[in-house]
């Protein structure tokens, strides 16, 4: 039978977890975002082969998510919500894990934690991805959508693109605000 765990993070924990993302950002800084986000699905992919828990292989096929949306030529995501996301798989690279990923039954957790945190703090960018996705696949495949030239299909896109882009920016504001100083895990902005 499972075990369910919950976790509360004080404070003082998230300051740990955002100094140990901190340290993973800067090394992964002079790499190139191609490099970062192939690094990521590798580690992705490896770490689902071994067959981890519901709790941290459901974190894990999050992050292909937003490997797709740094890679995919028709969203184009700004330079700092790229900049958060590349920030966000930064730890997904790092070989610098607080526990090591081979050690049995732990060596996932402290990741599914991490990324816990870091999904949640790229909901906005995740939500935003996940309706231009369902837009461009529903709206170009329906009857007649085939008559359409590729430069209303690209005008079209480039509507819903801009539309969610600025949805993502208002909704992080507003949860900027909400929080009252509250230091979010990825502080790049």
């Amino acid at each position: 039978m499972p075990l369910t765990v919950t976790l509360e993070i004080s404070d003082r924990e998230l300051e740990h977890f955002r100094s140990v993302l901190a340290g993973a950002r800067e090394r992964t800084a002079g790499k190139a975002p191609h490099d970062v986000a192939a690094t990521a699905r590798a580690t992705v992919e490896k770490l689902l082969a071994a067959g981890p828990s519901p709790f941290v292989a459901t974190r894990l096929k999050k992050v292909h998510a937003l490997i797709d949306m740094l890679e995919d030529p028709e969203w184009r995501l700004p330079g700092p919500e790229r900049r958060r996301v590349l920030d966000g798989l930064a730890y997904v690279t790092d070989v610098h894990d607080m526990v090591p990923d081979d050690i049995p039954v732990l060596g996932l957790v402290d990741d599914a934690i991490m990324l816990e945190l870091v999904l949640d703090e790229l909901q906005h960018e995740l939500d935003g991805y996940r309706d231009f996705h369902e837009y461009r696949q529903h709206e170009f495949a329906r009857p007649g959508a085939a008559a359409h030239s590729a430069a209303s299909r690209e005008d079209w896109l480039d509507s819903k693109r801009r539309a969610l882009h600025d949805r993502i920016r208002d909704r992080r504001q507003r949860e900027l605000e909400q929080r009252g100083g509250d230091f979010p895990l990825i502080t790049h902005f």
